[in-house]
């Protein structure tokens, strides 16, 4: 079976000696469909670095549907079907053999649908190298502005005018105890938590609470 653009061939044993010859032909994407994908996928970091890593997103249909594409056929119309064995029946049964065999293959290769669709693994892995190459997109990089770095290195650990430093909220001396869960523990009948509260109100005024 080879997988090319619009076209999956197949010679298939059938009862005679000589193999059949399969076909499954479908429409690919033209060059301006192939061109929008392209800076679609590259414009997004995480669907480019799954590519560029040789892994194939799951949702990759997703960025196709939102072009207006789609990787599948919706009907068996869109499809064309030729096999040279004498049966009538359209698909026979070589037909169907391809068929199972070249969706299997996806798990050992799922850049062949979009091969089938028109791009190539390579041709489409270089596309996405170059367009990334030259600069991250945009909604990457974000808003970028004020002088570069090295132009204000020397002045960079230099307080700033008018920076503001912000006080701590003011918070009571015993807010922890108040915090604390109860704890079952008493010095001569009175609770603990209240045997410290003189003491954390003494360090707040820097008194001795000796």
């Amino acid at each position: 079976m080879d997988v090319g653009p619009g076209s999956v061939t197949a010679h298939v044993q059938g009862s005679r000696a000589r193999p059949y010859r399969v076909r499954i032909g479908l429409a690919a994407f033209g060059k301006s469909e192939w061109a929008q994908a392209e800076q679609a996928l590259a414009g997004n970091a995480w669907y480019a670095a799954m590519l560029l890593s040789g892994e194939m997103p799951d949702d990759i249909e997703d960025v196709f549907a939102g072009l207006g594409l789609s990787l599948f056929p919706a009907t068996a119309r869109e499809l064309s079907l030729d096999c040279s064995c004498p049966d009538s029946a359209v698909p026979c049964k070589h037909l169907a053999a391809t068929f199972y065999l070249f969706a299997e293959s996806f798990d050992d290769d799922p850049f062949a649908i979009l091969a089938w669709c028109g791009r190539e693994r390579d041709h489409l892995l270089a596309n996405l190298q170059t367009a990334r190459s030259c600069g991250p997109p945009a909604a990457d990089r974000g808003e970028q502005s004020g002088r570069p770095l090295a132009d204000c290195l020397d002045s960079y650990f230099a307080p700033q005018a008018g920076l503001r430093t912000p006080s701590p909220p003011l918070t009571s001396s015993t807010v922890l105890l108040d915090q604390l869960p109860d704890i079952a523990i008493t010095v001569r009948d009175r609770p603990l938590i209240e045997l410290l509260r003189p003491a954390y109100n003494a360090l707040r005024h820097g008194d001795n609470p000796a």
